[in-house]
């Protein structure tokens, strides 16, 4: 298995990863649910929310997902692009990937439901215990 399948083999349906954004002064980060799905990254916010207004702003992201070892840690980074969500049906199918969506949203017709599409273009491997990382195109 190369860097890139074990890399990708890390990934869950749902993980909790930390998204930094950018605010046009300095980098945001918050922890966010991030949706795998098909080889593909979903995120989704409300409408209302800073991170949505920075994204659609300035549409780089990167997240990083902490990896466990034996005693020790690693890390799983990504960058790339966001594509906001917007036509209906596309939301409809994205909202079915998301576990937690009836928690905050009744529909995918909710003008506050935002999602998105994470593009990832770039991933950066640190295996637990070990001191440097591989960076990757993806």
């Amino acid at each position: 298995m190369d860097r890139r399948e074990e890399a990708f083999a890390l990934l869950k349906p749902q993980q909790t990863v930390h998204l930094a954004t950018w605010d046009g002064e300095r980098p945001r980060v918050r922890p966010m649910s991030l949706v795998y799905q098909e080889e593909r990254f979903w995120m989704c916010t409300g409408s209302k929310d800073a991170k949505a207004g920075q994204l659609a702003s300035y549409p780089v992201f990167e997240f990083s997902l902490m990896l466990e070892g034996q005693g020790c840690r690693g890390t799983l980074r990504g960058s790339g692009i966001v594509r906001l969500v917007t036509d209906p049906d596309e939301k409809r199918r994205v909202a079915g990937l998301i576990p937690f969506f009836g928690d905050y949203w009744k529909s995918s017709d909710d003008p506050t439901f935002c999602p998105m599409e994470l593009v990832v273009d770039t991933m950066e491997h640190m295996r637990p215990g070990e001191m440097h990382s591989e960076v990757f195109k993806v």
